[in-house]
């Protein structure tokens, strides 16, 4: 039996050893695991078939019996091989679960590293926005600013060039004013002097008149001197009167109608009317005389 051993152990499959399967990625390769296993198991199955063989054989009453050793010698390869496949799937599986392990831990901690890179880009998105949104809340209220500061500016120059240009306006209306009002003053005074010319004239003729009507009437020289100097003296009082100027009031802003002098005419008839019929006859005859020329003399110096 002892020298059947030898070939019996030839015939066995050779075990698998864990130095022979190829790794692939962070474990073995799935195929050979599995070919291992098969291997393992068929080299059970051999060993079981030997060992039925020798119980069977010591049954027999064969002379030639097992030894001892060879089946102590047989279950102890047995056990070692099967504590060695043990060993090799339990250190497979711890790998495997280890490689898991820290797939699973590296996924997590992939994963969270993306979740804090997409918290932080939304915080960044969040602070860019509201960055964005200040600035153009700030520009608004600067251009705003500015626009008002301008329509203040605007307004201002305006309002400043309107009471200028009303300044002028009120100026020139004065200087007008003032050059109108002086030219009504010079137009009175020449129709003034032109009125006193004409006045003089019309007393001397009246004066011419009323002495040749005395002097008709048989009174003396002296007498009609007399009453010449009266008549002259009257008119003269009536004209002083005239030409005595009011009280000085203050220019008023319109044209005002050109100040009349009084008619020394009416004086002139109440003094007429003291006198005898014929003077008084006499007198309106020579203002008869008179007023022709005068309206005459109106037409002339009209412009």
């Amino acid at each position: 039996m002892a020298a059947q051993e030898p070939g019996q152990q030839t015939l066995l499959t050779a075990l698998p050893r864990l130095e022979d399967l190829p790794k692939s990625g962070d474990g073995y390769d799935p195929d050979k695991v599995r070919e291992a296993f098969e291997a393992f198991r068929r080299h059970s199955a051999q060993l079981q078939a030997q060992l039925r063989v020798l119980q069977a054989a010591s049954r027999s009453g064969q002379s030639v019996e097992p030894t001892g050793h060879a089946v102590r010698m047989d279950a102890l390869h047995l056990i070692r091989t099967a504590s060695e496949f043990a060993d090799t799937v339990e250190a497979d599986a711890q790998k495997a679960s280890e490689a898991q392990l820290a797939k699973t831990e590296e996924e997590v901690r992939r994963r969270r590293r993306e979740q804090q890179d997409r918290e932080s880009e939304i915080e960044r998105y969040r602070q860019e926005s509201e960055r964005q949104r200040a600035e153009m809340l700030n520009a608004a209220r600067n251009e705003a600013r500015e626009l008002l500061a301008n329509a203040n500016r605007d307004a201002t120059q305006e309002l400043r060039e309107a009471e200028a240009k009303g300044n002028r306006l009120l100026e020139q209306s004065r200087h007008q004013a003032t050059e109108l009002t002086n030219s009504a003053r010079a137009e009175v005074e020449q129709t003034l002097e032109w009125a006193r010319a004409q006045a003089s004239a019309i007393l001397s003729r009246a004066q011419t008149g009323a002495e040749q009507l005395l002097a008709a009437a048989g009174l003396g020289e002296s007498e009609i001197k007399g009453v010449g100097q009266a008549i002259v003296d009257a008119v003269q009082q009536a004209t002083e009167a005239a030409r005595t100027p009011p009280a000085q009031t203050r220019p008023a802003p319109a044209l005002a109608a050109p100040p009349v002098s009084p008619p020394a005419t009416p004086k002139l008839e109440e003094t007429k009317t003291d006198k005898p019929a014929p003077e008084a006859s006499g007198e309106q005859e020579a203002q008869s005389e008179g007023s022709a020329p005068s309206g005459e003399s109106q037409d002339d110096q009209q412009p």
